[in-house]
């Protein structure tokens, strides 16, 4: 009985111990560092170890978001209120699978050297997949992958070498109905916009490497990730660079996803580079 009580004590003091480090590090009163950043992270989800490579997200519906990563060709469908994966969705064979998007019952997948995955009535047994391949290669490497519903379209972007330019990163249109991608970008991202200049020295750099796109399904702003500088730039619907987020390594080490619920809530992906996945809902502090 003694050793019972004893190991009990031990077990709530570890969880008060990681309570108490949780708070000081989510407290601004506590921890001064948050009070200069320009985003709150409201909740966490830490993913199971499937989803450890974890690399795009899309929102499905009632809470449920759709994921990839980047070893595997299969679905998950990740349930938010759950904690837990309710379906996977076997759709291919192992490859470097780094986004998905969502459109009514179809998925899509892109993988790093542009061929894109058609996965139509991807929730039932008798799905199919098509695949297209894009003018895009792994020089290229495309991480992106979002649905432009407005104009029947799907958007990614090139993460390094742009086809047109060494001076931008095009963001490209994949249409729906001829399934082709055309070569004009539809944005750039300009290497030398002074937004880049923004924030600390340390933080200034003219190089973005986009590793996920979302549209804000509230005002049609472009929400462009990067991950390998975490930082979340904001374009207009027009292109233009209103706002750069730097976003804290300890929070935020690999971020490699991002997506809208239809009521515009922001969700943000982790690879497991520190720590454990997980998919995290952020709320800006100056968002339109």
């Amino acid at each position: 009985m003694r050793e019972n009580v004893i190991s009990a004590l031990i077990i709530v003091g570890v969880l008060i111990l990681v309570g108490g480090l949780w708070l000081a590090y989510e407290n601004p009163a506590l921890n001064p560092r948050l009070n200069k950043e320009t985003y709150k992270i409201i909740r966490k989800w830490d993913m199971p170890e499937d989803l450890e490579e974890i690399s795009g997200i899309s929102y499905v519906a009632e809470n449920k978001i759709a994921c990839v990563q980047d070893e595997v060709g299969i679905i998950f469908i990740y349930n938010l209120e759950t904690n837990l994966v309710d379906k996977k969705i076997n759709f291919e064979k192992s490859g470097d699978y780094e986004g998905v998007a969502i459109v009514d019952s179809t998925a899509y997948v892109v993988v790093s050297n542009g061929k894109i995955y058609e996965v139509s009535n991807y929730l039932e047994p008798t799905f199919e997949t098509r695949e297209y391949q894009t003018p895009f290669s792994g020089k290229n490497n495309i991480e992106s992958l979002t649905p432009d519903l407005k104009n029947n379209r799907l958007l990614l972007a090139v993460k390094d070498s742009d086809p047109n330019s060494k001076k931008f990163k095009g963001i490209y249109a994949f249409d729906l109905d001829s399934k082709e991608v055309s070569l004009k970008p539809v944005y750039k991202i300009p290497m030398d916009d002074p937004i880049f200049n923004t924030g600390s020295k340390k933080d200034r750099n003219r190089e973005f490497y986009p590793s996920d796109i979302s549209i804000n399904p509230k005002n049609g702003d472009v929400y462009v990730l990067e991950g390998k500088n975490p930082r979340l730039l904001i374009m207009d619907k027009d292109g233009k660079p209103l706002r750069l987020h730097i976003l804290n390594k300890e929070s935020f080490p690999q971020p490699e996803g991002v997506t809208f619920a239809p009521d515009g809530t922001l969700y943000i992906s982790n690879e497991g580079k520190k720590g454990m996945a997980n998919i995290m809902e952020v709320e800006l502090k100056d968002s339109r």
